[in-house]
């Protein structure tokens, strides 16, 4: 019993003695070391890309958008200004303003504007009114 209490001593000692590999830890270390520098480096890089790129980059962008929709804008102002304050109804085509099933919110798209958008849905230029007023210039010619 005694050399089971002494081995098992000996066991203890051992594993609570520091284990150190010495040249495999330097190595591991120096490796780790330039992995982090790499990365330092590389997001150094790309926060000066970021800024010196990007941002002005959008900000040209931006400024380009901003002066075409002024010029839209600005055009079908004219476009009103022609037409008494309201802008040309487009032709009713057959394929605008088809429901397959009512939208919750109501007739028109999510994103219609009615100041900009004349295409909106209006109950007496329904889809179905359009075919049947198609059907009977058919029918007359």
């Amino acid at each position: 019993m005694s050399a089971i209490l002494a081995r098992s001593a000996a066991r203890a000692v051992i594993r609570a003695a520091p284990r150190t590999r010495g040249y495999a830890s330097a190595e591991w270390l120096e490796k780790e070391a330039a992995v982090n520098a790499h990365a330092l480096e590389t997001t150094a890089l790309w926060r000066k890309v970021s800024f010196y790129v990007c941002v002005p980059g959008i900000i040209a962008c931006a400024l380009w958008v901003r002066q075409v929709e002024a010029e839209h804008a600005e055009h079908e102002h004219h476009a009103r200004e022609e037409n008494g304050g309201e802008l040309v109804e487009p032709p009713a085509y057959e394929y605008l303003n088809r429901r397959g099933k009512p939208f919750p919110w109501g007739n028109n798209t999510l994103f219609f504007n009615p100041h900009v958008s004349s295409l909106g849905f209006s109950p007496s230029r329904s889809h179905n009114d359009h075919l049947l007023q198609k059907n009977k210039d058919l029918s007359q010619a």
